[in-house]
């Protein structure tokens, strides 16, 4: 399958300031949803999260978005 996503490490835990953590809320549909997509695609809702957010800063700006728990 695909690539897991680290939980721990340099990348995940090494410079807490590096960094910041957005908090969202959405309606429970859209919430299953995401978990169905990420079961789906084998990946986690944070992963879809990043990916988002990276293609919405293609309007422009460079893409700055990192995933904290990949190395």
């Amino acid at each position: 399958m695909g690539r897991r996503p680290k939980t721990t490490g340099p990348t995940a835990r090494g410079n807490p300031e590096a960094f910041k953590q957005v908090l969202t809320r959405m309606g429970v549909d859209g919430w299953r949803a995401l978990r169905m997509l990420a079961v789906e695609r084998d990946t986690t809702i944070n992963a879809l999260a990043i990916e988002a957010f990276n293609d919405l800063l293609k309007y422009g700006k460079r893409q700055l978005v990192e995933n904290p728990l990949l190395d």
